[in-house]
């Protein structure tokens, strides 16, 4: 009788371990499953939110949610288009021509100086005589050894990257320039030359003035009908 009454309690042990065994593997299933249910359903009450709402009538500066930030970034991204995308493209291009005709053409001029030479190659841009972008004018000619526009894009200068405080200057000049809220310093001239030469072709020009270590001039006939300026100096609207 004892015997019997051992094997049904081994019995009952061994069903109750197996019931707890089970319990203990399947309270994790459910809690991953009911975590993955949880978050079924908040993703699906944020999309119910985006689509509740008409983005462009909320002021978002007055909520600090995080779904509603993310709306604001959303509505933000919506507005660029192709054309903010190529006038982007365009100003970094036309910064980095600039910068790099501030650098070597005057790296070593006052500030005036280098804005000065800034906006010489703005000027021909402007002139219906020369290239209508800032890397055209500063480059033109550049595959034609002593035939460039301005001598240190073919005569070997830029074997040297610009490097240090003069590149981050020339940059700063560049950016400053293309603000389009400086006064021209030249007279829309379109020349200059250092004061140490004096080449044969500025007595065919009008002299305008000389500011740090360059003298500038212009035609002495006035442009008409100048092409369509392509200085990136605003978004597009």
């Amino acid at each position: 009788m004892m015997r019997k009454q051992s094997k049904k309690q081994m019995a009952g042990w061994a069903a109750s371990l197996t019931a707890i065994l089970a319990v203990c593997v399947a309270i994790p299933a459910i809690g991953e499953k009911a975590a993955d249910q949880r978050a079924h359903v908040t993703w699906a009450e944020a999309a119910s939110e985006f689509r509740a709402f008409d983005a462009s009538q909320v002021d978002f500066t007055t909520y600090e949610t995080p779904r509603l930030r993310d709306a604001a970034d959303i509505v933000k991204l919506s507005d660029l288009r192709v054309e903010h995308r190529r006038w982007a493209e365009m100003r970094a291009d036309e910064h980095q021509c600039l910068s790099e005709a501030i650098y070597y053409e005057a790296r070593s001029e006052s500030r005036s100086g280098q804005l000065a030479v800034a906006d010489v190659v703005k000027n021909r841009v402007k002139s219906k005589h020369y290239p209508n972008t800032i890397c055209g004018v500063v480059y033109q000619n550049a595959e034609r050894a002593f035939a460039c526009q301005f001598s240190f894009a073919c005569d070997g200068s830029m074997d040297r990257a610009p490097t240090g405080y003069a590149w981050e200057h020339s940059q700063n000049m560049a950016q400053l320039s293309l603000t389009g809220h400086v006064n021209d310093l030249t007279n829309n001239s379109t020349h200059y030359h250092t004061v140490e030469i004096n080449p044969h072709w500025a007595d065919s020009l009008e002299f305008q003035k000389k500011v740090g270590f360059h003298v500038f001039y212009r035609p002495s006939w006035r442009e008409r009908e100048p092409q369509t300026v392509s200085i990136a100096v605003a978004p597009p609207t």
